[in-house]
């Protein structure tokens, strides 16, 4: 036994340390491995059994094939159907359990106190901020955030309730009725996603279209169909330095003035969800017209803030902090 234990330690010594994190993550995976294996039986037996049930009792995935096991980690009270998941009670409560012992809890709570986890970027994470529509302050760096978003969604809700009653003009006085969004990752997924979810609720005389594709072809197709005194460009960059995103925008300045003439008014039609106040107003964006976000907000999380600008103005401002109030809970 020493002689294997020596043996163990000098092999754990001589592993090259860069690689410690992929043996942690190996050690990981067998144990979790072994946890669900031992219930593989268990869970394969039940799914044959959910799937039979199914078929001759409705509503059954409601109670024997869903249960929730009875823990404070459920923080939800909707649902979940996991009867055609090789997933039983048993095995949920042990990967709970081993939640709990893990660091979720405590990086959770890094998480809602504005510490900085996201390490490769060395800044926090505070998405559910832009969802946070009580009264509690939320700090970044000791200071409270919670100043800059309200007025950051009090002017969404003036600029799109603008655009939606015909207030906002065009160049020429004509009313919107295009509505093109500029943007790439997360300055578009998000909202194109939710936009095209929430397609019932869309403004009747607005059509919502999202340029992401570098490829020149995209965006030609889109502004072929299109009228430059009736149409809006949201130009979505949280540093205005995206090169694909500018390079879209730029075709479509190019194109708006070609068509509406050398004189007609940019900033009518061009606005931003950007950090870059200076370059978007540099770009032709009115100062007024710059929706800021900030650098705490990670792009796949960035529809809560003004990059969500699309889906105000799509379902109205009240529909959209109906979607945050969704998301808050």
């Amino acid at each position: 036994m020493p002689a294997l234990l020596n043996t163990s330690l000098y092999a754990f010594n001589t592993f090259p340390r860069h690689l410690y994190p992929l043996l942690f993550v190996i050690f990981y995976v067998v144990f979790l491995h072994n946890l669900l294996f031992d219930h593989q039986f268990t869970y394969n037996k039940r799914i044959i059994l959910c799937f039979s049930s199914l078929a001759v009792l409705p509503g059954r995935h409601l109670n024997a094939c869903a249960t929730k096991p009875q823990t404070t980690a459920f923080v939800t009270t909707s649902p979940i159907d996991y009867s055609k998941h090789h997933v039983s009670d048993e095995v949920l409560t042990k990967l709970i359990e081993l939640a709990d012992h893990s660091a979720l809890v405590q990086r959770r709570a890094q998480m809602f106190s504005g510490d900085i986890i996201n390490v490769t970027e060395n800044r926090p994470v505070l998405h559910t901020a832009l969802r946070h529509l009580g009264d509690e302050p939320v700090y970044v760096d000791g200071e409270d955030v919670m100043p800059e978003i309200t007025r950051t969604r009090e002017q969404i809700k003036l600029f799109s309730e603008a655009v939606r009653s015909g207030e906002w003009k065009g160049y020429n006085g004509k009313r919107i009725k295009d509505v093109v969004n500029i943007g790439i990752g997360g300055s578009d997924l998000g909202p194109n996603m939710a936009v095209r979810a929430l397609l019932k609720y869309r403004h009747p005389e607005l059509h919502f279209h999202f340029v992401s594709n570098v490829d020149g072809t995209h965006i030609q197709k889109v502004l072929s169909r299109l009228d430059p005194a009736t149409t809006l460009f949201i130009v979505s960059t949280k540093t205005f330095s995206t090169q694909e995103t500018l390079l879209n925008a730029k075709t479509a300045r190019r194109w708006f003035l070609e068509n509406a003439g050398e004189d007609a008014d940019v900033g009518a039609h061009f606005i931003a969800a950007s950090t870059n106040r200076k370059a978007a107003m540099e770009f032709g964006i009115r100062e007024e017209n710059v929706f800021e976000f900030w650098a705490w907000v990670g792009g796949r999380y960035s529809m809560w803030s003004s990059i969500g600008l699309p889906i105000a103005l799509s379902i109205g401002f009240e529909g959209f902090i109906e979607l945050l109030e969704g998301a808050h809970e």
